[in-house]
């Protein structure tokens, strides 16, 4: 396994997660860390979550990795269950038709070949994603959709804990 963080955590990861972790720096963005996890993969396929969803399952992972049997990607996602306005300035400029709308999350498998060759190419192309999928697919990789859960909360806002919180009593509750 293949841990990016930043330094003064390292320390850390190895005493949670045991010595045998491999470690990799955290850049600056999300898209330079992940590269820089990639270059201490030596496998034929790699699974990116990020640490800000902790409500992984072996489900996920093994789904997406089923899914690379026929194409070059993976992503769990959730269907968009909002209505979603688009806005110019402070007025509704419009409402997209959600239907088609998906909400990416991680975990996201890839073959690692092409994964690596896409964050390559956008490096040297200066092509920045929020996303691993979106890198594949701007450079003609396939992704395939896994349904997802939205019990795969991601943390991002300080009144997310509070509802991680009680998600994880439901789930230490249930037994």
């Amino acid at each position: 396994m293949v841990v990016v963080a930043l330094d003064e955590f390292y320390d850390l990861v190895r005493t949670t997660l045991g010595a045998e972790v491999i470690l990799a720096p955290a850049g600056p963005d999300r898209q330079t860390s992940v590269r820089n996890g990639l270059e201490k993969i030596d496998s034929e396929v790699v699974v990116i979550h990020d640490a800000v969803r902790p409500f992984l399952t072996k489900e996920m992972v093994g789904a997406t990795l089923d899914a690379l049997a026929d194409h070059e990607g993976a992503i769990i996602a959730a269907p968009v269950d909002e209505t979603i306005k688009r806005v110019e300035g402070s007025e509704v400029a419009g409402t997209v038709d959600r239907k088609d709308l998906w909400r990416a999350q991680t975990p996201q498998s890839f073959r690692s070949s092409v994964i690596k060759d896409a964050h390559a190419r956008a490096l040297a192309d200066g092509f920045e994603v929020t996303d691993d999928a979106a890198l594949l697919e701007s450079y003609g990789g396939t992704v395939a959709v896994v349904p997802g859960d939205n019990r795969n909360l991601k943390i991002t806002y300080a009144e997310d804990f509070a509802l991680a919180e009680a998600f994880l009593a439901t789930i230490e509750g249930s037994g």
